[in-house]
């Protein structure tokens, strides 16, 4: 399907308010309701708050929200869903654009396989009635038919899957020389110099996307081992309770959380938790590119976020804004106390040749362990 021709579809429906978590499958789509006025879309933080900023859409007008999500993002949506928009609580319609990633039968990275299996089931035990896209648009115009009688008799979520290639897309090139500044770091340049300035006793952690991808790649060019490193390939916005969590129990490493806007946005009471606990050995390093780059460089809210004042106003002993590599590996290597929040100002970039690991997450979580001396 074009993706144009889905928002048509879509407005003439009269669905008008959108929100949601970006997904590679709908990135096309998600443009193409950006640029067309019969449409308000906001971006949110997490699954739960789309759900949740519908039902304040939906009593404040009386009309039919539409939330889209990828299908990892049900888990962050299930208590709305079950606490909130259920037909046995405040029964409130929704049409869920679900995006289904690990569906079986398709290829996709192993984060995605579990709940590709489990997820026509999980919508069945929320009592959610779900339609599955394929390419035809024909085939979408009926299943909104069928999601219109099913709002009107129950007044409840209905969802619609879309698995891969359901939905046309074209090839969105992010260069490196597109509209850097000064004052820009590229992600990978980073990780870069983290990894030659870090130290044998270093437990280096990274969020959700590229980020761990790189790391992984850049170890192979070194020809260094990947076992003092956590590539948080899923879970999204939980890399920072991770690198708590170890930072607690190995108070004489210090781990290094590289983390993204998009993911602290999505987890950010985390940091909290971390200036409750106060580990001394924690840094956590926030490169923020103003975009869920993964999905399609879609925009984040942090231009409008100040994470240095929100790490101070949660008691992180340290914060700072790092502008160049010379300063940041100035800074690992003077590094005293923490929790310390060093906050990179990035662009989205990425190599097109990027890979994803070789090693599996069961083997990559092993081998940490074992270099910590907790697996035989």
């Amino acid at each position: 399907m074009k993706p144009n021709d889905i928002s048509k579809l879509l407005a003439e429906r009269n669905y008008n308010f959108v929100s949601g978590v970006p997904d590679s499958i709908f990135k096309i789509l998600i443009q193409s309701i950006d640029h067309d006025a019969n449409f308000e879309h906001v971006i949110t933080n997490n699954e739960g708050e789309a759900c949740a900023l519908a039902a304040g859409y939906h009593i404040a007008t009386g009309k039919v929200p539409l939330v889209y999500m990828q299908n990892s993002g049900l888990g962050n949506s299930i208590n709305p869903l079950t606490s909130l928009l259920d037909a046995h609580i405040y029964s409130i319609p929704t049409l869920l654009l679900i995006a289904w990633r690990g569906m079986p039968g398709e290829k996709d990275e192993p984060q995605h396989k579990r709940m590709g299996e489990i997820l026509p089931g999980m919508l069945s035990l929320l009592d959610i009635k779900y339609g599955i896209a394929d390419t035809s648009i024909d085939r979408l115009s009926f299943i909104l038919d069928d999601a219109a009688r099913n709002f009107k008799a129950h007044s409840k979520p209905y969802a619609i899957l879309f698995p891969k290639n359901s939905i046309g897309s074209v090839v969105n090139e992010n260069k490196k020389t597109d509209a850097l500044s000064q004052d820009s770091i590229i992600r990978e340049d980073l990780l870069d110099c983290l990894v030659q300035n870090s130290t044998e006793n270093d437990i280096i952690i990274t969020t959700t996307g590229k980020t761990s991808r790189e790391l992984f790649e850049i170890r192979v060019k070194h020809k260094h081992s990947h076992d003092r490193d956590f590539l948080t390939v899923g879970s999204m916005g939980c890399a920072s309770s991770i690198a708590l969590g170890i930072a607690m129990q190995r108070p004489n490493n210090r781990v290094i959380l590289v983390d993204g806007d998009g993911a602290c946005l999505m987890r950010m009471e985390a940091m909290a938790t971390i200036g409750h606990v106060q580990p001394k050995n924690l840094i956590h390093i926030v490169v923020d590119n103003n975009a869920y780059e993964s999905t399609g460089s879609q925009k984040t809210l942090s231009n409008n976020v100040n994470f240095e004042e929100i790490a101070n106003a949660c008691s992180y002993r340290s914060t700072m804004t790092i502008k160049t590599l010379d300063i940041f590996s100035s800074a690992l290597a003077t590094f005293k106390s923490g929790p310390a929040l060093w906050l990179i100002k990035s662009h989205p970039f990425s190599r097109p040749d990027l890979k994803r690991p070789t090693t599996t997450p069961v083997q990559n979580k092993k081998s940490l362990m074992q270099r910590l001396g907790v697996m035989p």
